[in-house]
């Protein structure tokens, strides 16, 4: 008979696309487009014992795990399917049919490393831009937001939904696709590229000022860089990001 280790491996190589890299039990790691494993440590608490937090575009749910393994009580929303997502209409049909050809199911990978994992986070089918504190059972403390704002056609208003859904005084921290180019050339100057050219699932590419302008605009404060990080990607995946926290007012 095979070892749970080898279902596990037969599970994982099933799923047609995994987003993020996760470590499973056994040592099976997925094949994820993006690896954040050895960043989570620089981006999140070390503690987080009693406190309620939310993962915004949880997709395979890399950082709704981390922050379980923490001690933080998780809540992850997202689309149920990724045709649901802010696509640009130009690039809609293509996407789709992408999607289709590759049998991709959103949901599929988080389901699968949340049972080897035995983890206890809740997923919630939730877009960000209909984010209510109610729709996830209450305010959290805590919002993580990854790689989402350049997917969304207005930012701020995504921004805005995260606000309401924090308790006073909680923080949110965000980790998002940055213009280096225009951080360094523009730093004291809030710029977002229009991105739909290059990339077909993207809108805006803010450089750094225009990050902290997009926090401060949807009501946070005391906004701070955390730091520029660049995952191991697949080639079509690889991009800098920005590492940013702020809070909710008391």
């Amino acid at each position: 008979m095979p070892s749970t280790a080898d279902a596990t491996s037969h599970a994982v190589a099933e799923l047609p696309a995994w987003y993020h890299t996760i470590e499973l039990p056994g040592g099976v790691i997925t094949p994820g487009f993006v690896d954040w494993r050895k960043h989570a440590a620089k981006v999140l608490p070390d503690d987080l014992s009693g406190t309620r937090a939310l993962d915004v575009g949880t997709f395979d749910g890399f950082w709704a795990f981390e922050m379980e393994k923490r001690g933080a009580e998780v809540v992850a929303i997202d689309v149920d399917r990724l045709e649901h997502a802010e696509w640009p209409p130009v690039h809609r049909a293509h996407l789709q049919a992408d999607v289709d050809a590759r049998g991709v199911e959103l949901g599929h990978g988080f389901r699968l490393a949340h049972r080897e994992l035995g983890s206890s986070v809740q997923r919630v089918v939730c877009s960000v831009l209909d984010l209510t504190p109610e729709a996830i059972g209450g305010p959290v403390d805590l919002a993580f937001i990854g790689a989402v704002l350049i997917h969304l056609r207005d930012p701020v208003r995504g921004l805005e939904r995260i606000h309401d859904a924090l308790r006073p005084g909680g923080r949110l921290i965000a980790v998002e696709s940055v213009s280096l180019r225009n951080t360094v050339l523009h730093p004291r100057a809030p710029i977002a590229r229009f991105d739909t050219v290059t990339g077909p699932f993207n809108w805006w590419l803010p450089n750094l000022r225009a990050l902290h302008h997009y926090l401060w605009s949807a009501g946070f404060v005391g906004s701070e860089r955390l730091g520029f990080y660049r995952p191991p990607a697949k080639a079509e995946m690889r991009a800098w990001y920005c590492g940013i926290t702020a809070r909710t007012t008391d």
